[in-house]
């Protein structure tokens, strides 16, 4: 438990993030023999540019009190590790079990970016109809989640449900992060 603890720690720094997966081989594979993610990477049905939105508008009023959301703060996430953190919106709880939604807006780096890591276990899902990653960290279930959605050339949005304190299994995470996605991506699409 300390060990996992210590990765998770080492990892975020106290604040939600993701790790920055390994760089692809020169063929453009992944690495580590890992298996090739576009080829089970559905098509996008149709073009959601992230351009100029402010990241504190992807969820409604209606949105936030479904997640039992108290406050929204803008306060970029370097999520991609790349010292530029995107435009990103941390939406708080307060109430007795203590989590937030980090919602990313990333507009120079699309999904393919998560492709071919080997510190984190990254899987094909579809949110809303778009293609999306469900991602966490190899080895732990005491970390977060996060749902990364295709929704243009080069650009991602990028959900993490980052539980503050205990009470949360890796799955009721992963659903959570899911549930986000899907309502940021719904948002999303009224605003272009």
């Amino acid at each position: 438990m300390a060990v996992a603890l210590a990765v998770v720690a080492g990892c975020t720094s106290g604040e939600g993030g993701d790790p920055k997966p390994e760089t692809p081989t020169a063929t453009g594979g992944p690495t580590s023999g890992s298996p090739d993610p576009t080829s089970s990477r559905a098509s996008r049905p149709r073009e959601v540019a992230l351009d100029g939105i402010d990241p504190c508008a992807t969820l409604t009023e209606a949105q936030r009190g479904e997640l039992e959301i108290d406050e929204a703060r803008s306060a970029p996430l370097d999520v991609l590790n790349t010292g530029n953190p995107p435009p990103t919106c941390r939406y708080r709880s307060n109430g007795q079990a203590l989590y937030s939604y980090n919602v990313a807006l990333v507009t120079d780096e699309g999904v393919e970016y998560w492709e071919g890591g080997n510190n984190l276990d990254v899987d094909p899902k579809t949110v809303g109809g778009f293609p999306a990653y469900q991602l966490k960290l190899t080895g732990t279930s005491e970390g977060y989640c996060s749902y990364t959605v295709d929704v243009a050339d080069g650009q991602q949005a990028y959900v993490q449900f980052f539980p503050i304190g205990d009470g949360f299994t890796q799955d009721q995470m992963c659903q959570n992060a899911a549930e986000g996605a899907e309502l940021v991506l719904a948002t999303l699409q009224t605003l272009k």
